[in-house]
C-alpha cells in the first residue's frame, strides 16, 4: 500500500515569518495537531503543540520557524510500512509528504488509524487489554494547569485523563492549555508569562473536555474509532466504577503493527526526555542493547522495547521513574520501577524482564 492511498491532501501550512499565535489559532481552528513550515512554495520545517508546550516561555509575536524542527520526508510513492517505521522512530505525529521540496500532502497517526483494519492482520481480534498500559498517570481536577501540563510534556502525550476521588470525570488536551494561553481578552506577554509560570492559577476542571473512555475488552479497531471520532491521542480504559484501570494511546495501537518479514531487529522507543537529557538517551540504549543481545537467543530478533520516562523531585533530589514495555512475537511484558539512580532503575527493571523470560 502506497502512502497516497492513505494521506491527508489539502495540507493546511504557514509562512516560516508567520506569528506563533497565528499558528496556535489556526491549528486550533482546523483541529490539527501540527503543520507545515513553508519558505515560499518550499517545505522546510514542522510545528508541532507538543515543540510549543515544551518551551518555558512565549512570545506571541515570535515566528513559527522558531518553534518549528527538521523532520524525515516522504514521498507518494513511499510505502506505508516505511512511513509506520519513519513515524515510530522519529516520535513524530506526522511526516510531510513531499515532491520535489513541494508539499502535496500529510501521513499522520491518525490516517494510520483509519485504515488499521487494513494494515494489522485480525485487527478485529485484538484487544484492549493486550496491549493497554495499566501505569496511568492522571492529574485531578483541582490541580492547577501548570502542573498538569508539566505532566503532559514529560509524558510526551497530547493529552492526560482527569480523575476525582479516582473516578475518570474527563480529559485535558495540550491544545487547550495553549489556547488558554493566547485569549482575546488576556493576551498574555512576555512580561505576564514566562519560565513555564502561569500568571493566574487555573485549575484543571476549568480547561477539561468531557471523558472519553472505553473497557478492557474492546477491539482496538472499536477504540481506533473513539480516537479518531473525538480528536484523541490516548483513550483511558475504564471498569464499571469508572475507575482508570488502564490507558491506550495511538503508538499502543500502532505498535501493533508488525514489520514486513525482511525487517529484522528491535524497534526501541524512548519518551519523556528532552533535547538535553542526551546521556540519559545514551544510558538507555546502551544498556537496552546488551539486554536484547542477551535474550535474542531465546525469544528471536524482533521485537519492540519501549521507554517511557518521567523526571520529578522529591525531598529536593530528582528521581526518575520508568515505564516500559517489552512486545515480541511471542512475549508482551509491562515493567516498572522508580529510582534516584536512573541507570540503576533502567537496569533492575531489564533484569527482571530477562529472569522472567528465563522462567517461561
Amino acid at each position: 500500500m502506497e502512502i497516497s492511498e492513505i494521506m491527508t491532501g489539502n495540507v493546511i501550512t504557514m509562512d516560516k515569518d508567520a506569528k506563533i499565535s497565528e499558528a496556535i489559532a489556526k491549528m486550533n481552528d482546523s483541529y490539527i495537531q501540527q503543520i507545515p513550515i513553508m519558505d515560499g512554495n518550499k517545505y522546510i520545517a514542522m510545528l508541532t503543540y507538543k515543540n510549543i508546550l515544551r518551551r518555558g516561555s512565549i512570545r506571541t509575536n515570535s515566528k513559527v520557524f522558531n518553534f518549528s524542527i527538521n523532520t524525515p520526508r516522504v514521498s507518494e510513492k513511499t510505502d506505508v510500512m516505511e512511513a509506520v517505521k519513519l513515524i515510530r522512530e522519529s516520535g513524530l505525529n506526522g511526516l510531510p509528504v513531499v515532491n520535489k521540496d513541494r508539499i502535496v500532502g500529510i501521513i499522520t497517526r491518525t490516517d494510520i488509524l483509519k485504515n488499521i483494519d487494513k494494515i494489522v492482520k485480525n485487527a478485529t481480534t485484538v484487544q484492549n487489554y493486550r496491549i493497554m498500559n495499566s501505569d496511568v498517570i492522571t492529574v485531578d481536577t483541582d490541580n492547577d494547569i501548570e502542573s498538569a501540563s508539566e505532566k503532559i510534556r514529560l509524558l510526551d502525550e497530547y493529552e492526560i485523563p482527569v480523575t476525582q476521588n479516582d473516578r475518570l470525570v474527563g480529559i485535558l488536551r495540550s491544545k487547550e492549555i495553549l489556547n488558554n494561553m493566547i485569549t482575546e481578552k488576556e493576551k498574555i506577554s512576555y512580561g505576564e508569562y514566562t519560565s513555564g509560570k502561569f500568571k493566574i492559577e487555573i485549575k484543571v476542571s476549568s480547561l477539561m473536555d468531557s471523558p472519553v473512555y472505553s473497557d478492557e475488552d474492546s477491539s482496538i479497531i472499536e477504540t481506533s474509532k473513539l480516537l479518531i471520532k473525538n480528536g484523541l491521542h490516548i483513550i483511558p480504559i475504564v471498569d464499571k466504577n469508572m475507575k482508570v484501570t488502564g490507558i491506550i494511546g495511538i503508538s499502543d495501537i500502532i505498535d501493533t503493527i508488525e514489520y514486513g518479514e525482511d525487517e529484522e531487529g528491535f524497534y526501541i522507543e524512548v519518551s519523556g526526555l528532552n533535547t538535553e537529557d542526551r546521556d540519559l538517551y545514551d544510558i538507555t540504549y546502551f544498556m537496552s542493547d546488551k539486554f536484547i543481545s542477551n535474550i535474542s537467543r531465546i525469544i528471536g530478533n524482533n521485537g519492540k522495547l519501549i521507554f517511557n520516562i518521567r523526571k520529578y523531585k522529591t525531598e529536593g533530589r530528582g528521581k526518575y521513574s520508568v515505564r516500559t514495555k517489552l512486545i515480541t512475537p511471542k512475549i508482551h511484558m509491562e515493567r516498572d520501577d522508580a529510582d534516584y539512580n536512573f541507570g540503576k532503575c533502567v537496569s533492575r527493571i531489564l533484569k527482571n524482564y530477562e529472569s522472567s523470560i528465563k522462567e517461561k
